[in-house]
């Protein structure tokens, strides 16, 4: 398989299609006003066929800097992925589900076989899964990167000013999520329509900012386009 450069704040969810599925999606909407990671869940409205929609499995994985399975049930795909990311040495983690309710009426439960002898985060209730992910996105290394970069380039500013470009900042990596690189002015049209009501100065000059600081590529002139650093 041909090489693909991990995207640095990309991180791949595994996760069963019922039941299991909802919770993450739920998650994810919440982390993306706190974190800068970009959580990606491929499902069935992705390809046409399963052929397809295994080829953009094996690529979203390969473009992750991280991956999270979740065994619960025993999927069978779930491990299909895990075996992959492991064959590919793509940094992961395995969650678990112990609340009852995630098991009833499943019979599949032998394919965490598998998975037997690895490390397994387990969560009950979606608090705890929360709970899972904000510490997973505090140690990633983007992350940690992010949270540096407002600490230092924002220390003078009030509170209110560094919680308004802490807004700002994740809004601009979010325009990037499950994609490689975005033009600049489409990133820019799409903040001006935002209810947060940002100038074209404000939103230039912390792509600026931003850019010269490592957390994203922006280039200039009129085709510009960005990506995440």
């Amino acid at each position: 398989m041909t090489s693909v450069e991990a995207v640095p704040n990309q991180v791949f969810l595994g996760v069963p299609w019922f039941t299991i599925r909802p919770k993450y999606e739920r998650m994810v909407e919440r982390l993306r006003t706190k974190s800068p990671l970009s959580f990606v869940i491929v499902g069935r409205g992705d390809a046409q066929d399963a052929e397809d929609l295994l080829e953009i499995i094996k690529e979203r994985l390969t473009a992750s800097s991280y991956a999270v399975f979740d065994a619960t049930g025993g999927n069978a795909n779930v491990s299909l992925e895990f075996g992959f990311a492991e064959a590919h040495d793509i940094p992961r983690a395995l969650y678990y589900s112990t609340h009852k309710a995630a098991h009833k009426g499943r019979k599949d439960f032998p394919i965490i076989a598998d998975l037997a002898g690895k490390r397994r985060n387990q969560y009950t209730q979606e608090a705890k899964l929360l709970k899972l992910l904000q510490e997973l996105s505090a140690r990633h290394p983007y992350a940690v990167r992010f949270e540096r970069f407002l600490r230092t380039t924002f220390a003078r500013w009030s509170k209110g000013d560094k919680k308004r470009a802490r807004a700002l900042c994740l809004k601009i990596i979010h325009c990037l999520d499950g994609v490689r690189e975005v033009r600049r002015a489409d990133i820019v049209q799409r903040l001006l329509a935002d209810v947060s009501r940002y100038d074209r100065r404000e939103i230039d000059q912390m792509i600026l900012t931003m850019h010269q600081k490592g957390l994203i590529q922006s280039q200039q002139g009129p085709h510009a386009r960005v990506r995440v650093a």
